[in-house]
């Protein structure tokens, strides 16, 4: 008896160690969008040679899509330090309230890339170099990280279909 114990909980052991690697199989099989996501996040912090963020109410005030003053002077500074490479502009969305504003949360984002830029390429930019980040959706969840983000890449790393 003591001896069917034993086997059983051998048995036991073995199955749940298969179940384990079952699970973990088709996790991985399942995921693969994910592993993609993550495999593209890695390969873009490798190819990043510069990151700047700053508030969006230092680059625009109220909720226009004009440049302020420190934005152009803070775009003819960064184009000195990063000449050349791939530019990949962000722009937080912002609160979905329409109540007396001119322009939709996405009309919004939109028009502030453009403004970015636009003036990045007045400033010296090569305009087929910088690339627009927007939100997949019209109306998108509020970012908690409200920075507008402007990212450099090596100009090679980065695929051209994009």
């Amino acid at each position: 008896m003591n001896g069917g114990r034993t086997t059983l909980s051998f048995l036991d052991l073995a199955l749940m160690l298969l179940s384990a690697f079952a699970y973990t199989h088709f996790v991985n099989i399942s995921d693969a969008e994910t592993k993609k996501k993550l495999a593209g996040e890695q390969a873009l912090a490798a190819s990043t040679v510069g990151n700047y963020e700053y508030g969006v109410e230092d680059f625009f005030g109220g909720s226009n899509a004009m440049l302020t003053d420190f934005a152009r002077q803070e775009i003819k500074e960064i184009l000195t330090v990063q000449q050349k490479q791939k530019l990949i502009i962000y722009v937080p969305p912002a609160s979905g309230n329409s109540n007396g504003q001119r322009l939709r949360q996405w009309e919004k984002i939109a028009a502030r890339s453009a403004a970015i830029a636009d003036a990045f390429e007045k400033a010296g930019q090569d305009g087929y170099m910088i690339a627009l980040k927007m939100p997949d959706r019209l109306v998108s969840k509020v970012d908690e990280n409200k920075d507008i983000r402007l990212t450099f890449m090596i100009a090679e790393a980065v695929d051209p279909k994009e």
